[in-house]
This record gives C-alpha cells, sequence and structure tokens, in this order.
C-alpha cells in the first residue's frame, strides 16, 4: 500500500512539474515575487492587493483584488560560475580538491517560469481563489573540469573527470586505487523545482480589516549528477547521483492579515509553515535525514504608504528559514565528516575491514546529522514605488537580503551558488480595455562573489596521522586537522540575473 501511494504521489508531482519550468531563484531558491506587478516593486507586496497573485504573499489581500484571473511568464537568465585555485605552496596531504579554474560557468541559462491565479468575490466581505506558480528552484550544469583526489598521499593520489569526481579517471591520472572515481556521469549537476497549489479564502472583518487563509499543496523535483564520487562516503551509497529525476508532494499552509488602519496606510502580514515534503528517496543518501527536503518556513511583514495623486510607496521585511532544513542548513563539518566517516570508510576499503570502519555513520552524507550546504537565514528588505499616470501604472523597486552561503561552506555551493543579494525592478502595466491589463517587469540581480576555503583540500597532519586518524594504535588526535587553513585552495562562488515578466490581468 505504502509503495502504491508513493508511485501515485511520484506521478502527481511528474504532471503538476510539466506546468512549471526549471528556475534559479533570487533570495536564497526562493522567487522575489510571484507576479509583474509584484517583481516590478521588488517583490513588496504584503499590504498591496493589485492582483490575483497577491495571495502569494499574503492570503488575506483577496478580498480586496475582486473578481480576477491574472497569467504571467518570466523569462529568467541567472549567469552562475565558481572559480578554484591552487592549493597553497607549502600544502601537505589533502583529501579532496577541484582542479583549478579560472572560471567555470554552468551551462543552460535560459528559463521559463509561468504562473497563474484566480480570485472570486463570494460576498462584499468574503473572496476565494487559487493560484499555481513556481516557488523557486536551483540548477547548475558544469561540463568539463576534474577533481583531485588524494593529493600528498602516495598510492591514494588521483584525479578523476568531473568537477566532483563523478567521471572516470582522468587521462594521464595515476591509477585510482582507492576507488575515488565515480565512473559515472563526468557531468556535474543539481536540478531542483518547486510547484505551488494554494487554494485560499480571504474575509473582511468591518470595513478595514480582513484574515486570510491558504493551504499549499507542494510539489518538487530533484535530479543529481555526477556526485558518485562521494557515494563511499555515503550511508546509502547507491542513492547519491545520477538516479534520474525524483519527485516529492507535501503540504502546509499560510495564514495572513491585512488592514487599513488610516486613510493613508495599508499594514499586512503573514506566516508560511513548513511544507512537510516526502523524502528523495532515490536521493537518500546526499541528503541529510535520508533524502528529507522539506521547504522551510518564512514570514513577511508590510506597509504601503497611500499616496496623493494615486502613489504608493511600499516596503516589506521577509524572513526565510533555510536552517531550520538539515540537508540545507547543516554545515559540512570537515573534522566531523573526515575523521568519522571517510576515512575509517577509507580504510575500511583497503584493509578489507581490518582497520576502519565501513558501516553507518551520523556523520556520513544521508544520515540525521550528516553534511548539509550549510545555509543561514535569510533576511529580505523589499522597497517598491507605484504610481498611475493615465491608463499607465509606473513601478520601481529595490531589495536587498542576505546570502544564505559564507566562505565556511563555498565547497558543497558549488552545486547551488544562491548568492544574489541586490535586486533592481522596474516595469509597467497599460489598461488595454476597462477589464483587461498588460504587465511588464524587469529585474536585474547584481553579481556578489563569495570566497572561501576548500577545507577538505589540505591536511594539518601527517601521511601516517591521516591514515591513523585516531584508529590506528598510537595515533595522534585529528580531530582538528581537517578545517580550513592558508594553505587550503580558494573557491569563489558567484551569480547575477536577468529577468523579464510578461502577464496580463483580466478583470470581470
Amino acid at each position: 500500500m505504502a509503495n502504491g501511494v508513493r508511485v501515485r504521489a511520484r506521478c502527481a508531482a511528474g504532471v503538476l512539474m510539466l506546468a512549471s519550468a526549471q528556475a534559479v531563484a533570487t533570495n536564497g531558491y526562493f522567487a522575489h515575487g510571484y507576479s509583474a506587478s509584484q517583481r516590478a516593486m521588488g517583490g513588496a507586496g504584503t499590504a498591496m492587493a493589485e492582483d490575483s497573485f497577491a495571495v502569494t504573499s499574503n492570503p488575506a489581500g483577496g478580498v480586496w483584488v475582486g473578481n480576477a484571473f491574472d497569467a504571467g511568464i518570466s523569462f529568467f537568465v541567472p549567469i552562475r560560475d565558481y572559480m578554484a585555485t591552487e592549493r597553497g605552496a607549502d600544502a601537505g596531504p589533502g583529501i579532496f580538491s577541484i582542479s583549478p579554474v579560472v572560471e567555470k560557468r554552468s551551462g543552460r541559462e535560459r528559463f521559463y517560469i509561468p504562473g497563474i491565479a484566480y480570485n472570486r468575490r463570494i460576498d462584499a466581505h468574503s473572496a476565494w481563489g487559487i493560484a499555481l506558480y513556481g516557488n523557486g528552484g536551483l540548477q547548475t550544469v558544469y561540463s568539463g573540469n576534474t577533481a583531485r583526489f588524494g593529493e600528498g598521499i602516495p598510492l591514494f593520489r588521483t584525479e578523476c573527470e568531473g568537477s566532483f569526481g563523478g567521471g572516470v579517471p582522468a587521462a594521464g591520472a595515476p591509477p585510482d586505487v582507492a576507488g575515488f572515481c565515480g565512473n559515472d556521469s563526468p557531468l556535474t549537476s543539481v536540478d531542483l523545482i518547486q510547484l505551488f497549489i494554494v487554494p485560499h479564502y480571504s474575509r473582511k472583518l468591518g470595513e478595514r480589516l480582513s484574515i486570510g487563509v491558504a493551504p499549499i499543496l507542494a510539489a518538487q523535483q530533484f535530479e543529481a549528477k555526477g556526485l558518485s564520487a562521494f557515494a563511499q562516503f555515503s550511508n546509502a551509497p547507491e542513492r547519491v547521483s545520477d538516479n534520474d529525476k525524483d519527485h516529492s508532494v507535501g503540504y502546509g499552509g499560510r495564514i495572513g492579515v491585512f488592514g487599513l488602519p488610516f486613510d493613508w496606510l495599508a499594514a499586512g502580514a503573514s506566516y508560511q509553515s513548513r511544507i512537510h515534503m516526502q523524502r528523495f528517496d532515490d536521493y537518500a543518501g546526499l541528503f541529510a535525514e535520508q533524502g528529507a527536503f522539506d521547504i522551510p518556513s518564512a514570514w513577511n511583514v508590510g506597509i504601503v504608504f497611500l499616496l496623493p495623486a494615486q502613489q504608493r510607496v511600499a516596503v516589506d521585511f521577509q524572513r526565510i528559514h533555510y536552517s531550520e532544513i538539515a540537508s540545507v542548513g547543516r554545515p559540512l563539518g570537515p573534522n566531523r565528516f573526515v575523521n568519522e566517516c571517510a576515512l575509517p570508510r577509507l580504510l575500511a576499503g583497503q584493509t578489507g575491514g581490518l582497520i576502519g570502519d565501513g558501516g553507518p555513520s551520523p556523520a556520513c552524507l544521508g544520515a540525521d546529522n550528516g553534511p548539509g550546504f550549510g545555509w543561514s537565514d535569510v533576511d529580505v528588505i523589499k522597497l517598491g514605488y507605484q504610481a498611475v499616470v493615465g491608463s499607465f501604472v509606473l513601478r520601481a523597486g529595490y531589495s536587498r537580503s542576505n546570502s544564505p552561503i559564507d566562505g565556511d561552506d563555498v565547497l558543497f555551493n558549488v552545486l547551488a551558488p544562491g548568492v544574489p543579494e541586490a535586486h533592481f525592478t522596474a516595469g509597467f502595466g497599460v489598461r488595454m480595455t476597462p477589464a483587461l491589463s498588460l504587465e511588464v517587469s524587469a529585474m536585474y540581480a547584481d553579481s556578489n562573489a563569495v570566497r572561501g576555503k576548500n577545507p577538505l583540500s589540505n591536511v594539518d597532519a601527517s601521511i601516517v596521522e591521516i591514515l591513523g586518524g585516531g584508529i590506528l594504535p598510537g595515533a595522534v588526535d585529528t580531530s582538528a586537522a581537517f578545517g580550513a587553513d592558508p594553505q587550503d585552495q580558494d573557491i569563489e562562488l558567484d551569480m547575477y540575473q536577468f529577468e523579464l515578466t510578461v502577464g496580463i490581468s483580466y478583470r470581470f
């Protein structure tokens, strides 16, 4: 019965994904807005009800929208790349490093992100509707380059095709005695898509206040390629990489409140719960908690100044709790990962189990407390301006967030470089008929390079100490030997983005 439910869930998620497009979002992996009007105002919209997408940031806004249908599509161009240096001149033994490259740019830079929303009044005091949109996602595709394993360690040293060594031994590389190379896809790629289906209900409490509730039905899709070299450091080696697309579905909810405390001021607040998703079973050896990948909770508050001549100034604050999701928020923890997982596995493999431990470990990939991407929570300030000029609505905006990635966790985030912080936006709407409007917005997210050390590239210990790893009799303690140090390789992540959104808004 459980397997049948899982199969039906995957089929449903797969069908839903046909309506969504792959995307690389802007505030971590959340989109900065969901309609052309929101996007043009920097994503500010908690205290505005411009169209039926208003419920994506605050479900209490639906009752103020009236009868409306909105649809749009965004043409999104994220430019992602990483840089990797040589190790320091005095570097000693190393576990893993990406072969030096001045700039390795991700492929696939054009994405199409659709969304539709419908809102309908029930009576003068209540409304219902539904919205379908991409919540966000992440994708990188790196071709070429190689990875180096066991530098400075006799018999272990080799070089494998792919940025994370997922391919076969590179031409001219030493034999892969330790079995580091993944011998699978040399293309290094991750691909995450998230789709929300959000029915909603809102109701006025008097003439100046409304509340809203919106159940969230979510579907997501994930695929990883080129990570098979890390399979031996996982509790489920066959479920780390190159397992095609996996799907999961889940549920959560959003509540909101909207009010007009003064004739010149609107205010709103909304909370989105954690979205509980099925596990990615095919990648249970990659993500912490055996493939768990819930969508984090978030909340937002906003005010809008209602100025003369139909002008609006909107200010929003949003917090996204990435750190509450283990697979996203847990750091790599290089000392724990190497001492309690990688070294015992390598020693067990090379000695037939006489030394080391090849069994499950709480420090390995896929474990409840296994490594993640080390993302911190994100705070976003959004500012927007709107003015009505004849049949045109002119908009401009700016948003600023903190990158969820810092220099301590750049290694795994080569796969997920969600580093942009500043977004500049502008757009307009034009009324073509009394009922139909065309909406357009543009966004540019500025480059924001994050640089840090690859803590696995240089070890502050001798070869004997490394191979002992606290396991062999008389071995030196290496519990702090695998952290970042000046001789480690530098890795730099960067991304900048362009986006053009076109939509229609129909009132009836």
